[in-house]
């Protein structure tokens, strides 16, 4: 079963979700294959410039762990990763980007702020924070089955918890966390700015 676990748990990594991510993302709003394609491109160079900050930092001692398990140690990549949406965020800005890409990295930094906030007082999960907002995205903007990705949430909450890597609390704190951001989103960039992705 660990090694379910494991597969699980891989599979909903973080940084490996923002790649088919950034594609649905700008293929719905473009509906250029080629378009979604070079920007998911520069999306992965910006989600393994976060992998390779995490291996170097547990090659120096300063995380335990690949997981970054230890709620004290997380501060840094938290800052690691606000400071790169910001430079990505910029990035797309000058280069005039798709804008449904700044509006994901504007989120991305507000949830980034939102976990080091709560990180000081419980160890939301990461990965469910980033699953159950990317499950919910796909739900709103492909409809149909994807909505069905949320069922897999408990899955991946179960391997979090199977490799003892969280609380089953810190678990659902995550995916709440993850899903009250998308839905605040949503409204604002629906309702507020009046765009939406179609």
């Amino acid at each position: 079963m660990n090694l379910f676990a494991r597969i699980i748990s891989f599979i909903s990594n973080p940084v490996l979700l923002s790649i088919p991510f950034s594609y649905a993302l700008v293929f719905k709003s473009r509906e250029d294959f080629l378009y979604a394609l070079a920007w998911t491109f520069v999306s992965i160079l910006f989600a393994s410039l976060v992998g390779v900050f995490v291996v170097l930092a547990v090659r120096k001692g300063v995380f335990s762990d690949f997981d970054i398990s230890k709620r004290q140690e997380r501060t840094p990549i938290f800052i690691f990763t606000g400071l790169l949406s910001i430079l990505y965020f910029l990035i797309v800005f000058l280069l005039n980007g798709p804008k449904v890409l700044l509006i994901a990295l504007g989120a991305l930094l507000f949830g980034v702020i939102i976990a080091d906030i709560i990180n000081r007082k419980i160890k939301a999960s990461i990965h469910l924070a980033v699953f159950s907002s990317f499950s919910v995205i796909m739900g709103i903007l492909y409809g149909g089955i994807f909505w069905a990705l949320l069922l897999i949430a408990p899955l991946v909450a179960w391997s979090r918890v199977k490799l003892k890597k969280h609380e089953p609390l810190e678990t659902i704190v995550g995916g709440l966390v993850g899903i009250i951001i998308v839905l605040m989103l949503y409204v604002v960039v629906k309702y507020v700015l009046g765009f939406y992705a179609k």
